[in-house]
């Protein structure tokens, strides 16, 4: 992927406060020193932990798919929160909001039909300008490829109901986004990880997602996963749980909690009710703030799980693999065009400030 950063030299007012004390500059390259990740150049950088991503997609070629990997001396180039991010490219004619209670609109005549759901911002969400950065990298692919009248994008918020039914029946032909779980471990993954390795085909990637491991600030540091062994985990039900199963963190080696939302695992957890809370970087990072608990939760960095971000068709779709090349011909040209980076720099910049 051939990206082209133009540096500016001054960052948004919205972070004007922390910029006095920053010690790392953006708009220059700096040289990795011993004891960083990239949460801590953002730290020093922006004064908020969440830019990582920012700068992590800027230096993706260097650093390599696992954003925990980076190496003493390398030289990262640090962005500026830009307020003139290049414009989106595509049309929002063709991301559409359905409702789960009315019947579905007919299918587009020789058309593609996508669905995904709101409030996984700043990904997939209603409330964000095209629909979210995986709506607008979807949207924009697309339009490389096929005209906006030949696609559309629903939201239809029951998250639930995307793979089984939606796309195992064909009422659509892609959903997103999705994480993969690996599938060359098939034999430790859990029913609904085995379902996703055995009956969908996967796009290129779009976007690396960490996923976090957090703890109480007087918790003992783990170096491994296995110093989770015996630990009473928390990941909120239906979330995912591959990156668990993966590494051996199922019953009964800890106690997995299921509540309902990620709020009641972090509550669980500033309560002494549970000893970790594994869940996605962007979504803990919310909750908590909203719980004000930032001086008191500790994210377990060594234990950082990288996950890949995709859009899926399901294997019996007549017509899958024929879909899944002419979506990754698109994804493909705006990588390449760096439209990709400044669909992702726009989203992240836009989420920080937010914050």
């Amino acid at each position: 992927m051939k990206l082209t950063i133009l540096a500016v030299a001054a960052i948004l007012s919205g972070v004007a406060d922390a910029a006095a004390a920053q010690d790392i500059t953006c708009g220059e390259v700096y040289s990795v020193q011993r004891g960083d990740t990239l949460h801590r150049i953002s730290r020093r950088a922006y004064g908020d932990d969440d830019g990582w991503r920012l700068i992590y997609s800027v230096n993706r070629d260097l650093i390599g798919r696992n954003p925990s990997a980076i190496e003493i001396g390398q030289p990262l180039t640090i962005p500026c929160l830009e307020q003139d991010a290049a414009e989106p490219t595509a049309s929002v004619e063709p991301i559409r909001r359905e409702e789960t209670s009315a019947p579905l609109p007919p299918p587009l005549k020789g058309g593609i039909r996508f669905v995904t759901a709101s409030d996984w911002a700043p990904f997939s969400d209603e409330e964000q300008a095209q629909g979210g950065m995986m709506t607008e990298v979807v949207n924009t692919a697309m339009s490389k490829v096929r005209p906006a009248e030949d696609y559309q994008i629903d939201f239809i918020n029951d998250w639930g109901a995307h793979l089984q039914p939606l796309l195992t029946d064909n009422a659509y032909d892609f959903g997103f986004p999705w994480f993969r779980p690996n599938c060359d471990v098939i034999e430790k993954l859990g029913e609904g990880s085995q379902f996703r390795c055995n009956n969908l085909f996967w796009s290129e990637p779009i976007y690396e997602q960490i996923i976090g491991f957090y703890t109480t600030d007087d918790f003992a540091t783990p170096l491994s996963h296995g110093d989770l062994f015996g630990a009473r985990l928390c990941r909120p039900a239906g979330y995912s749980s591959f990156m668990l199963e993966e590494r051996d963190l199922v019953e009964p080696n800890v106690t997995l909690l299921q509540p309902v939302t990620p709020s009641d695992c972090f509550e669980a957890l500033l309560a002494g009710e549970a000893d970790v809370v594994a869940l996605a970087e962007d979504v803990a990072r919310d909750v908590i703030s909203d719980l004000d608990a930032a001086d008191r939760v500790v994210k377990q960095d060594a234990l950082d799980t990288v996950a890949t971000l995709h859009v899926v068709i399901s294997k019996n779709n007549p017509k899958a693999q024929e879909y899944l090349t002419l979506l990754n011909e698109g994804i493909d040209e705006i990588k390449d065009s760096g439209e990709w980076f400044e669909i992702v720099r726009r989203h992240l910049s836009e989420y920080m400030m937010r914050g």
